[in-house]
């Protein structure tokens, strides 16, 4: 994003923007564990990147410090280039199939539904800011 176009865009937007790319990701890994719900042996993953996301957010608002690197404040979610690194995982699970699998179809259409809302609400939220950019640059 151009430094021009970045300032319309606050920290709350920017995290949406962010959050977007997360949640495609997350509802790739969902469809796999779905598809792999007749495989013996197949262990459910899971993606988690909130709690990175908001710890990030979080050391930015607290911690305006002016670096000389963009590598100098980072934790352990964040790469040298400044990505977030979610935990892709084994989800631990309490019933295992006789076959070893740990795909709950049930559970994992749940959380198809729920990560679909989120990345819904993330482009309503942007699409209305661009909206109310847009408004504004014709003159409303």
């Amino acid at each position: 994003m151009s430094s021009r176009i970045s300032g319309l865009f606050n920290q709350a937007d920017r995290t949406q923007m962010v959050s977007l790319d997360h949640r495609m990701r997350r509802s790739d890994i969902i469809n796999s564990n779905i598809a792999n719900a007749e495989t013996p042996g197949y262990r459910a993953m899971g993606y988690d990147f909130e709690k990175q996301l908001q710890e990030i957010v979080d050391a930015s608002d607290s911690k305006r410090l002016k670096t000389t690197s963009s590598r100098h404040l980072l934790n352990e979610f964040v790469s040298e280039g400044g990505d977030l690194r979610p935990d892709v995982y084994v989800r631990p699970s309490e019933s295992i199939g006789e076959d070893g699998n740990t795909v709950d179809v049930d559970v994992e259409m749940a959380e198809l539904s729920k990560n679909q809302i989120q990345y819904r609400t993330a482009i309503e939220s942007i699409n209305r800011k661009i909206a109310i950019l847009k408004y504004a640059i014709q003159g409303g």
